[in-house]
C-alpha cells in the first residue's frame, strides 16, 4: 500500500468542491492495514479523511451505510460526512474510495483497568441490541478464502499445520442456532477511545457484518483481554460483566465462548500470517501473527469454568 504524508493542494480543493467547506490545514493522521487517513481542520470543524485502499465502491458505501445506521439508533461513533449533491456517500481520490467523517477525541489504551473493560463490554453488548439492516452481509471478513489458502501456502509449515489442525476440532462451522445480531468483528484495543478512564467509543467500524454475538464477545477478549501474551480470566471476567449489564447471553453462547475466543485469535493469526508473510512479506510485522498463536494455544489450555462462573452470577 502506497501513501503520502500530505493532500496535495489539488486534493484539498477537490475535498473543498465535493463537500462544500473549507480545509484551514490537514495532516496525516496515520495508515490502517487497508487505508490512509488524514486529520483536516475545515470549517465545520475537524474531520477525518480516509482513502480506503483495499475494498471495492460498493463495500465502502456499505461502511458509510453502517455509520449511517449506527447514528440513527444514536449509538456513539464518528459521524459520516456526505458530498454535496450526489447519492453516494463516497468519493474517489488517488483513484481510491474515500470517506469523510467527525474527528473523536479520545486516547488508545492498550492495558484496560476492571472498569474500562466493563464499560466496554457493555457498549459491545448495546451494538448487538441494535435492529439489523438489510443492506449488512452474513459472513466475517476473516474467513475470506484467499486467508484459508494461505494455509496451503508452504511457507511457515508448522503454523500453517497447526492451524488447519485446530480449525477442525474447533468446528465452527457445525455450530447452528446462536443469536445472531450487527457486529463489530475487530474488537482490538485499538478500535476503541477513552478519556482516561472514561470509554468514548469504538472506531472503525470496516468490518461490521451480521453474525454471530458471541463471536464479537470472542474478539473483544482476544484483542483487550490478554496479559504477557496469554488470555487473562480476570480481564475477560470484568468485560463479559460488562456485557451481561446490558443484554443477557444464552447458554447456547456461554457454551461456545471458549470455542469462538480461539476462533477468533486463530483468524487474527491468520490474517497478519496472509498479510505479512505472503501478501507484503518482509516487514516488521513478520512474526506478528506468532503472538495469535501464542494466545490462541493459551486460550485452548484455559479452563473456561471460572468464566462461567462470573456469567451465572446476576449483575
Amino acid at each position: 500500500m502506497e501513501s503520502s504524508l500530505t493532500l496535495n493542494r489539488d486534493e484539498v480543493r477537490h475535498i473543498e468542491s465535493l463537500y462544500g467547506l473549507t480545509v484551514k490545514s490537514s495532516a496525516f493522521l496515520g495508515a490502517g492495514s487497508g487505508n490512509t487517513n488524514y486529520c483536516i481542520e475545515t470549517d465545520i470543524g475537524r474531520c477525518v479523511f480516509s482513502i480506503i485502499e483495499e475494498q471495492s465502491r460498493d463495500e465502502v458505501e456499505i461502511m458509510a451505510n453502517t455509520l449511517v445506521w449506527l447514528e440513527a439508533y444514536h449509538y456513539k461513533t464518528s459521524l459520516l460526512i456526505k458530498p454535496k449533491q450526489q447519492e453516494s456517500y463516497s468519493i474517489t481520490l488517488r483513484g481510491k474510495p474515500s470517506l469523510l467523517r467527525t474527528y473523536m477525541d479520545g486516547t488508545v489504551c492498550q492495558d484496560l483497568s476492571e472498569d474500562m473493560l466493563r464499560q466496554l463490554g457493555a457498549a459491545v453488548a448495546k451494538l448487538h441490541t441494535i435492529p439489523v439492516p438489510n443492506f449488512l452481509g452474513n459472513s466475517i471478513f476473516y474467513e475470506q478464502k484467499k486467508f484459508m489458502d494461505a494455509l496451503e501456502a508452504d511457507v511457515d509449515q508448522d503454523y500453517e499445520r497447526w492451524a488447519k489442525s485446530r480449525l477442525r476440532n474447533l468446528a465452527v462451522e457445525s455450530i447452528s442456532g446462536l443469536p445472531t445480531s450487527v457486529i463489530h468483528s475487530d474488537l482490538f484495543y485499538d478500535n476503541m477511545l477513552f478519556d482516561g478512564d472514561q470509554f468514548i467509543s469504538m472506531i472503525d467500524f470496516e468490518l461490521t457484518c451480521v453474525y454471530h454475538s458471541v463471536f464479537d464477545i470472542a474478539m473483544a477478549i482476544v484483542g483487550t483481554c490478554s496479559t504477557g501474551g496469554g488470555l487473562s480470566l480476570e480481564k475477560a471476567g470484568h468485560l463479559i460483566s460488562g456485557y451481561k449489564s446490558s443484554r443477557a447471553m444464552e447458554e447456547s453462547e456461554i457454551k461456545v465462548l471458549k470455542t469462538y475466543t480461539e476462533y477468533a485469535a486463530i483468524l487474527t493469526s491468520l490474517w497478519r500470517y496472509w498479510r505479512y508473510r505472503i501478501y507484503q512479506p518482509g516487514d516488521d510485522n513478520s512474526e506478528k501473527y506468532l503472538e495469535m498463536v501464542k494466545l490462541a494455544k493459551s486460550i485452548e489450555n484455559t479452563d473456561f469454568t471460572e468464566i462461567d462462573d462470573i456469567l451465572t452470577v446476576n449483575v
